[in-house]
């Protein structure tokens, strides 16, 4: 073979190489463009639910809390919680958003929602459990402006609140994790008194779910002109869980008081 024949086959694999790397570019773009315009749909849940243990006064108290860690408990408290009755503060996210009872498709396109497994915030070793869309349409619009969109931004030193009836529930960030979606053992009684945001991950393929969990470190008489701080100042020391725990149950003899 001449050197001239072979120059030339040489010529010809690399423009063969070049050509199928252009194709596969232009295949990759538009698969990333239809992922990024791709309305989420809410996942069905697993065909059975899993076990669940309603709340009894033969019940084994955890050492940090009312409620047996590692199960699915329904409360009597959760079981009479009014829609919107509850509101959800994150000020590092600018959420500001009333939790509705119930996480079926109907209510969480129209809001965030409580899951009928989760406890209510006075109730000590209580997981409150609230999902959450990140992106989806309202009115046939596509649009990423749902409450939960920037869910994966919030970290260490982040604050949450929720707010119910007449007091306010103060969480400091704990971790964020990705999970299945079909583990439901991020919503059991995690064995300490905590507030856990659920959502789809990634956005436009929502085949896994992005969980962040917040530890309750206070709760006090809700005021108008208290200011929500979105981060945890640094030379404040965090609450003990001796103190929380005491400061909860205080609470949970209050509602019940109040709320007989």
């Amino acid at each position: 073979m001449s050197k001239r024949t072979l120059l030339a086959c040489l010529c010809f694999l690399v423009a063969i190489g070049a050509l199928t790397a252009g194709l596969l570019t232009m295949q990759r773009q538009r698969q990333l463009h239809q992922l990024e315009t791709q309305v989420v749909t809410v996942s069905k849940r697993p065909l059975s639910a899993p076990e669940r243990e309603e709340q009894t006064e033969d019940t084994p108290e955890d050492d940090a809390g009312d409620l047996p860690a590692g199960k699915l408990v329904i409360t009597a408290a959760r079981k009479n919680y009014e829609s919107g009755g509850m509101t959800l503060i994150v000020p590092a996210i600018e959420v500001e958003e009333p939790v509705l009872a119930g996480t079926d498709d109907a209510t969480l396109r129209q809001g965030l929602g409580l899951y009928d497994y989760a406890q209510m915030p006075f109730e000590a070793g209580g997981n409150v459990s609230i999902a959450g869309h990140r992106n989806g349409t309202r009115n046939g619009v596509y649009t990423l402006d749902w409450p939960f969109y920037p869910l994966d931004e919030l970290g260490e030193g982040d604050l949450f609140y929720l707010v119910y009836d007449g007091v306010i529930y103060q969480y400091l960030w704990d971790q964020t994790i990705v999970v299945e979606e079909d583990d439901w053992s991020v919503i059991y009684c995690q064995g300490f008194s905590c507030l856990t945001l659920t959502t789809c991950t990634p956005i436009g393929v929502a085949d896994h779910r992005l969980i962040v969990r917040a530890r309750l470190i206070d709760s006090f008489a809700a005021s108008d002109d208290y200011d929500y701080p979105a981060v945890w100042a640094e030379e404040d020391p965090v609450p003990s869980a001796e103190d929380v725990h005491l400061t909860i149950s205080m609470m949970e003899e209050a509602h019940e008081h109040v709320h007989p």
